[in-house]
Formats: structure tokens, sequence, C-alpha cells
């Protein structure tokens, strides 16, 4: 088959393929026309034009011109060398200029155009952060999937680190067609919001059937879409402002609890030891939150990484978020005592007023928490305008007075800076932050935030649950929590399966109706249990990767 070349590259190669002919044939005349006029009147020889025009041809062809020399004259030798330096011009010059489209269409990667999988899930555009942790969840999940997207480079560099890519517009039909999405599990719409009804209709145009899962920012869009097509419309920013806000609602408001409850007998709790709690400085043994009591600290945040079964000689710093299990009733006590006091009459500091920062100053409000909302920009509810990152600034919003510091920018460096001077201006802020990439999260918490939530953990968390239908306990915290069936690791024992080796933590196993929580390292696992197990996303994707292995 003949290689194909791109409309554009036929075109530029035709037109400089044309001018070159033409530029090469007015060389040629002049030439001859230069070489016979010395021959005869310099050289007083009588050859005819078409002799003369031989010559030149021989020339530049390089293939000889032995019959008319020597030529006794210097004008004539000097024409010749001049002659015979325009082959070089020739060669070097003309040549590769015609060629050059060419060349470069074919040693130039190109992006795939199409792909061949088939009950696969098709994500419809790239928004980066977003994009990097979908595609994170499906490969440890073992899941075919493709990316649509309508940057050459960004499809290059994705399919060169092994990215299954299409590279088309992800609202037209044709770019969707080649990326199989008539025959695809799901379908993704991952575009900018302007895009996303655009993308809808064209999946509807190849299949009524697929699953269409459509990410948005701004909650009007939510009937255009349904109507459009889209089966399930997610909106993680909003869900992720009101965790922020429900989270510092339960700091304020001791009938309100963060509390996530299991069973009728079993909870977790994600809480903060501040440097006033009566625990700070003991050991997990000490304060009675060992595996040996009802009460047990299943992991702890660390230097900003997540660390499962922490030993009971580890001691409890300020500041150290930790994952507590037990009766539901003592977990909601302990998160009383955890902190040094529940905060009733302090003050919120907000930094940013985007769609976040606003929902959770909204959130807050509404529940009779004073809020100070902090932007560079001016907007109708902003209380101070400023930089977060500039320490004046912090001050001006007196942070040092605040019970809770809300990081809602959409930076991450700026967030990570903004965290740094608030945890050095106070030591007792309760800081609360979300960032923009998963891999920034244990920086943050190392900078001083308390609790971290990651914009992409969340939208990816709520994709895989509605599309591999994966059975969430949460979706919203720090940590994600899984049920999976006992099936898929039927006759081993617990210490033979992956969960300790990937940092997950196995919190519980389901059998016979019954929660059972104090087990061993040889309990074995039956076909029928169900399993929860609690860890960070890379330690459960971790897991998941050694599940399919």
């Amino acid at each position: 088959m003949a290689p194909r070349y791109a409309p554009e590259t036929m075109k530029r190669w035709q037109r400089r393929v044309a001018q070159t002919i033409g530029a090469v044939a007015v060389l040629v005349v002049l030439s001859s026309i230069a070489y016979h006029y010395t021959l005869v009147v310099i050289e007083g020889r009588s050859p005819s034009y078409f002799q003369s025009t031989q010559v030149v041809v021989e020339i530049f062809t390089g293939t000889g011109f032995g019959s008319d020399s020597p030529w006794e004259t210097p004008f004539a030798n000097i024409l010749v060398i001049f002659l015979d330096l325009s082959t070089f011009l020739l060669l070097f010059i003309v040549l590769p200029y015609v060629f050059q489209p060419i060349l470069e269409d074919r040693l130039t990667p190109t992006p795939p155009e199409r792909t061949n999988l088939t009950d696969h899930v098709a994500i419809a555009g790239d928004r980066t952060g977003q994009t990097d942790r979908l595609l994170e969840e499906f490969d440890a999940r073992g899941v075919p999937h493709v990316l649509l997207t309508a940057d050459p480079d960004t499809a290059l560099d994705r399919s060169e680190d092994g990215t299954a890519v299409v590279y088309g517009d992800p609202t037209e039909s044709n770019a969707l067609e080649r990326a199989n999405v008539d025959k695809a599990r799901a379908v993704i719409v991952n575009t900018d919001s302007e895009n996303v009804a655009n993308c809808v209709l064209a999946v509807q145009e190849l299949s009524v059937d697929v699953q269409i899962v459509a990410q948005v920012r701004d909650p009007s869009l939510q009937n255009p879409l349904k109507y459009a097509g889209a089966d399930t419309i997610l909106m993680p920013r909003r869900l992720l402002a009101n965790r922020l806000a429900g989270r510092v609602r339960s700091l304020f408001d001791p009938r309100i609890s963060d509390v996530l409850s299991i069973s009728s007998e079993f909870a977790l709790v994600e809480t903060t030891v501040t440097e006033g709690s009566p625990f700070c400085g003991e050991t997990l043994e000490a304060a009675g939150l060992d595996t040996a009591s009802e009460v047990t600290v299943l992991g702890m945040w660390d230097d900003g990484d997540f660390v499962p079964s922490p030993p009971p000689e580890t001691t409890l710093k300020a500041n150290t978020s930790v994952l507590v299990a037990g009766p539901e009733e003592r977990l909601q006590e302990l998160e009383t005592r955890l902190p040094e006091t529940t905060a009733t009459d302090g003050r919120v500091v907000i930094a940013g007023a985007g769609e976040v920062g606003s929902t959770v100053q909204q959130r807050l409000e509404q529940a009779g928490i004073d809020c100070t909302l902090v932007d560079r920009v001016d907007h109708e509810n902003v209380d101070l305008q400023g930089d977060v990152t500039d320490e004046d600034v912090l001050r001006d919003a007196d942070l040092s007075d605040a019970a809770v510091y809300v990081v809602a920018i959409g930076n991450n460096a700026e967030a990570i800076l903004s965290i740094l001077l608030a945890r050095n201006l106070t030591s007792d802020t309760e800081i609360v932050a979300r960032v923009n990439d998963s891999e920034i999260q244990s920086k943050a918490r190392r900078a001083g935030a308390n609790y971290v939530l990651s914009l992409p953990d969340i939208s990816a968390r709520l994709i895989t649950m509605n599309v591999l239908k994966e059975d969430l306990l949460s979706y919203d915290r720090q940590v994600k929590i899984l049920r999976i069936e006992g099936e898929r690791l039927a006759g081993q024992t617990l210490d033979e399966t992956p969960i300790g080796p990937t940092d997950a933590v196995l919190i519980a196993v389901e059998r016979n109706g019954d929660l059972l929580t104090d087990l061993d390292a040889d309990f074995e696992i039956e076909t029928d249990d169900r399993l929860l197990i609690a860890g960070s996303d890379d330690a459960l994707d971790a897991f998941e990767i050694a599940m399919h292995q």
C-alpha cells in the first residue's frame, strides 16, 4: 500500500515542485545563453545554441562536458566554475526544499487516529490532573480504556507513555467513531464545560445505549445535559466544597459528627490531634488507641504519607491526622477529646473566592459560622482583597485568631505556600485544604495542613463508582474505603493477601451478617466474605494491581 500523506502536506509539496521546475528551467535558459555568448564572442567558437544548452545541462547534472574543454580565456573558465558550483545549489538547496514536506511527514511521528478496543472506557477530553488520575484507576483495575484528545502534542506524549489514545475533537462524531465509542462500555465526558453538551450529543449520534458520564462545574448544565442524553452528571467541585464545609462544621458544632458509620456497631472517623489535646505526646498504647483497645487507630498521616496499622509505641504528635475505628458512640466522644476543644464561637478564614471557596463560605454562613473570604480580586462576597501567599495579608485576616483556615485556591504551588505561611503564623488553627493534583497531598500535609482533599481523587472515585460499579463506602474523605468480594481472595490468609505490602489496611470482614474486626494474620478468607479495605488512593491502586497479577 502506498504511503498516505496529509492533504496539506501534498498541497505544499505540489506547490514547491511547480516552483522548483519553473526556477530550474529559467536557470538553464539563462545559463545556456551566457555560456553560448561566451563561446561565440570571447572564445571565438561557433557551436549551435542547442549544443551550448546540452553542455549546461551536463554541468548541472554532473554527467560531464569534456567535449568543450579546455577553455582559453579566463572569463570562460570563471563562468564554467560558476556553473559547476551551481550544481551544489541544485543538490543541497533545491532538492531539500522540494522534498522537505514529504520527509517531514514521513519522519515526524503522528498521533494515533484510531483504536480497535471494544468493551472499553472512552475518555472524551483531557483535563490533565483529572485525566491522569482516571488513567491510573483504570490501569490498576485492568480496564481497557482510550483517551480522545484534540491536542496532537498531548496525544503523542501520552501514546509514547503507553496510553491508548486517539487524536481528534471529542465533540465531533467522526473522532468519537474512531475511538469506537459505539462499542464502548462507557464514555466519560471530560471536556471543558462549554463543550460537554456537544460531546454528549455527538456520542448519542453513534450510540444511544452506551453509558455516558459527564463532569461539569456549572450546576445550571445539569438539566441540559440530562436532556442531551447523559446518564450520570457529576459535579466533583461542588461535592468537594460541601465536604470541606461539612468537615469545618463538625469542628464547630458538637451535634454534627464527622463519623462514618459502617454498621450499627462499627464506625470510622478522621480527626486531628491538636497541641492542647490530652493525647498529644502519648503513645497509642498509653492513649488506649492501639489494636488491643475498643477504639483503634487504623492509620495516620506521618510526614504527609498515610501509614497503615501504626505500632502501639507510635507517639501522637501535634497536628497529626488519624483514622480511628470503633463503636460510633465512642468515636463521637473521641472527636471532642482529640482536638483541644470544640470551637463554638470561632471564625473561619477562606482563601479563594472561586467555586469551591464561595460554596464553602455559603454553606458555613448558612450554619451561622462567621467567615472571612480572601481573594486577589474584589468580588461581591470578598471580605479582604489580597494575595494569600503574602504573610501580611494573612495577618490582616487575623488568621492567628481563626479557628479554621480553608485553603480553596486552585493553584497548587500557591496553596502550598499559603499553608506554610499560615502554619508559621499559628500552630492552633485547623488548616483544611483542597489541591488539584493527587501528588500534592503529601506536600500539603508536610507544609502543615491537617485535612487535605484532592479534586482529581474525588472525581476519579465518583467515576469508577459509576462506571465500574465499585462498592465505595467513602469517596469524599482523605482515605478511600472500598468493599470487595471475598471470592477474589478466597482460601488465602490475611498474611498471604496483598493488603499489607500495598500499605492498605483491612478494616473488617463481613461474614454471615456479622462484622468481624478482631482478625489475626492466620484468618482465612472465605468466598462469601466481604472485605472492607481502607487506604490512600495510591495504596488501593497498588492493591488492585496486585490482585490482577
